[in-house]
């Protein structure tokens, strides 16, 4: 049975942009310009010899606009032989990479989530889409705290669709620009590079393609260096975490990760639509995740703490000061060395009890010695503290 739609509101959401884009994705022509009134487009329809028209309206300030998208969506079920539902939804989503991940428990049978159990299915899938953003910008074993502004700013833009029957679907859409082609003459290449946004997405299943593999041969030779290979496809601590984390709640079936690319800008290489983790590869990946975060810097850390030790000897000029602070959620004695005029900044916030703010690479060493910070540059405190108890003093590089 194929769904009609008659609620007018939801058809008049519709924008005439997303409708051109979306038939235009699906080859339709564009056949005249009625200059303020709409735009006609032509499709061979099902029958031999014959074509189907369709009137794009110009805005939806037509008061019969509803009723012309109506008119258009039962002329696109014709021609495409589909519920008006599903051509909607993808109509909606035609400047968009739609992501659906699926977990699977006796808890989803219903295609319900308990909600403690759906927050974290949120959380999780948040944590993966923002380590796909952070290798976009520069391929790490592991992400600090501290995420590229770039990337932060995608998530903002980011969305999370409607949940879908079929366990429980969680659907994330990615907007994207649609592709426009150089102009004939210009000194532009023929295929210039994908925007940001497109590339976090083609990271991301290349990712998770090289998570599954590595998480497979791991358990044949059971050895890191699997992972280790496939950092540079954006295999991370941070995105291991995040698997595991989503296959926690899909405890009955496989964790099914699947894309949809926006039909407004075709791929220009070839990448996995879909992923599938068996229960059986998390613990590996668990573990890769552990020895990650327990053997790589940590890159462009910010620490925030305060000078527990200074040493330096009685003729030297410059000294290491030992940080304390937290550092990936547990509390750590940090060292750094500093030249003169940092480490006599040092002394004064030790003295005065003042908190810093420190940002380097932190390098963890065997113990007793606590980890330090490789720092390039000069280190300041801000006094403005003393007079805005709540603001830190800060040490930058």
């Amino acid at each position: 049975m194929k769904t009609a739609i008659h609620d007018m509101g939801l058809l008049s959401s519709v924008g005439p942009t997303e409708l051109t884009t979306y038939l235009k994705a699906t080859g339709w022509s564009l056949q005249a310009n009625l200059e303020g009134r709409g735009t006609v487009w032509i499709k061979a329809a099902p029958e031999p010899g014959e074509e189907a028209d369709i009137l794009v309206p110009a805005t939806r300030a037509f008061k019969d606009y509803g009723l012309r998208v109506s008119e258009l969506m039962h002329a696109l079920a014709r021609v495409e032989d589909r519920s008006e539902l599903h051509i909607l939804r993808d109509i909606k989503t035609s400047n968009s990479d739609l992501l659906r991940l699926r977990a699977s428990s006796k808890d989803t049978d219903d295609g319900t989530l308990p909600l403690e159990e759906a927050v974290l299915f949120v959380e999780k899938s948040r944590d993966m889409m923002l380590a796909a953003a952070c290798s976009a910008v520069a391929k790490r074993a592991v992400y600090a705290r501290r995420k590229p502004d770039i990337a932060m700013n995608y998530l903002r833009h980011v969305r999370m669709g409607q949940t879908e029957q079929g366990s429980f679907i969680l659907t994330i859409l990615s907007p994207v620009a649609p592709e426009l082609k150089a102009a004939q003459g210009s000194l532009l290449p023929s295929e210039p590079p994908p925007p940001y946004e497109r590339q976090v997405t083609l990271i991301l299943m290349d990712a998770l393609n090289s998570l599954h593999v590595a998480a497979k041969a791991a358990a044949l030779k059971g050895d890191m260096a699997p992972f280790r290979e496939g950092v540079s496809q954006g295999v991370s601590a941070n995105l291991c975490d995040a698997v595991a984390g989503l296959s926690s709640i899909s405890t009955s079936a496989p964790l099914d990760i699947k894309m949809t690319w926006a039909s407004s800008r075709p791929r220009h290489r070839a990448v996995p639509d879909r992923i599938v983790f068996d229960s059986d590869l998390i613990p590996i990946i668990e573990e890769a995740a552990r020895q990650f975060r327990e053997t790589e810097p940590l890159e462009d850390l910010e620490l925030v703490g305060v000078v527990t030790r200074l040493d330096r000897g009685p003729k030297a000029s410059e000294g290491e000061v030992i940080v304390s602070g937290p550092v990936e959620g547990q509390m750590l004695g940090v060292v750094i060395a500093l030249n003169a005029e940092a480490y006599l900044l040092a002394i004064r916030a030790h003295k005065e009890r003042l908190p810093v703010r420190c940002t380097g690479d932190l390098v963890k060493e065997a113990a007793p010695r606590p980890a330090s910070i490789r720092q390039s540059g000069s280190c300041v405190a801000c006094p403005h503290h003393l007079t805005d108890p709540a603001r830190p003093s800060e040490i930058f590089p």
